[in-house]
């Protein structure tokens, strides 16, 4: 496991593997609809939910104090328990690479996104790049800043990532901070490549 903080954030990442502990019923004490999600689920998919949970849980009693930790994951365009996790007081995000786990926690409501891509995953970029004009395709990092804002925003992929500008701020400033304009949106989001998980490219969005 490991442990960064970015201004008033805090990142955990871990394997799946390390959280073998947390169980069904660690996650039925989250919310009935959290056990229904995790049911739906089985092999790599249902590991890393159990893992993020844990994480999940974790962090939020070390933001908030000891105690029970409710989640809701409702999606807010159907309805399904396959949305953003949330939980009173503590604005949360989750990212996923392989059996690699991450939270991003942060006290109160904020807008917060964060990603993580293995560095081994740099053949995805050539993928997206068809998402982009030849000369903006970002790099794994560049990417892993556009999938955080969108995260932040709340909106996610319902925004063309090739409409994210990013703008760099001061380069003698680290780590460096970006700041995403994203369309329709009010008020711009800063967002940070962090050194993360060895082998990972880790991103956060704070707005």
């Amino acid at each position: 496991m490991g442990q960064i903080s970015w201004r008033e954030v805090t990142v955990a990442w871990a394997r799946t593997s390390e959280l073998e502990k947390f169980t069904h019923a660690d996650v039925a004490a989250m919310g009935q609809t959290q056990l229904d999600r995790f049911r739906e689920l089985s092999g790599d998919r249902a590991r890393g939910f159990l893992a993020g949970r844990a994480l999940i849980r974790a962090l939020v009693q070390s933001t908030r104090g000891p105690g029970e930790v409710l989640v809701d994951s409702r999606c807010h365009r159907c309805g399904g328990e396959h949305g953003r996790p949330r939980t009173a007081d503590v604005s949360l995000s989750v990212s996923h690479a392989g059996d690699l786990v991450v939270v991003a926690a942060a006290a109160g409501i904020v807008r917060l996104g964060v990603d993580v891509e293995a560095q081994t995953a740099a053949g995805r970029v050539s993928e997206l790049g068809s998402l982009f004009r030849e000369d903006a395709a970002p790099d794994l990092a560049g990417w892993t800043r556009v999938e955080a804002a969108v995260k932040a925003d709340g909106r996610g992929f319902e925004i063309d990532p090739s409409a994210v500008i990013m703008h760099d701020g001061p380069r003698d400033v680290h780590p460096r901070v970006w700041s995403a304009a994203l369309p329709g949106g009010v008020t711009r989001i800063e967002v940070a490549t962090l050194s993360g998980p060895p082998g990972h490219v880790l991103s956060i969005a704070l707005g």
